[in-house]
């Protein structure tokens, strides 16, 4: 029997309306995702520990343990709180192994993790889903 799940999408938005989008399948599930690994553990206060705790990787310095302790976070995470996908690679780089656009200030991203995982749906086998984000290790605001 096929589930597909309902959800809201990430970030939540209305609709003209002023009812809330919806959307299925593998986008709910990277949506759901995104919430995840974006959500502390400790902010939801009837489920204290779902979440990834990347914030504790804040001002830390942005060097090869870093990456390894993020790919460990999003990896526990992941197998605890999201059963509908089965993870195939977590890959956590930094500027300095990103190609750099000429435009692109080296300050502004010199702290940031940058976060790609490739996901199957078991609902669809045949496609390796892509979930990226960045992650800032610092608190200054752009």
């Amino acid at each position: 029997m096929s589930k597909n799940f309902l959800g809201v999408p990430y970030p939540v938005r209305k609709n003209t309306q002023g009812f809330l989008y919806s959307q299925y399948g593998v986008d709910q599930i990277k949506s759901d995702v995104l919430i995840l690994l974006l959500t502390n553990p400790g902010e939801r206060v009837m489920e204290p520990t779902f979440g990834t705790p990347l914030r504790k990787l804040l001002f830390e310095p942005n060097d090869a343990t870093i990456k390894i302790q993020a790919k460990k976070m999003i990896s526990d995470s992941i197998e605890r709180w999201e059963p509908r996908i089965a993870v195939q690679q977590i890959d956590v780089t930094t500027i300095d192994e990103k190609s750099l656009n000429i435009n692109d200030n080296k300050l502004e991203k010199d702290h940031i993790l940058f976060i790609r995982i490739l996901f199957i749906d078991p609902q669809n086998i045949k496609e390796v889903q892509e979930l990226t984000l960045e992650v800032p290790l610092s608190g200054t605001g752009g």
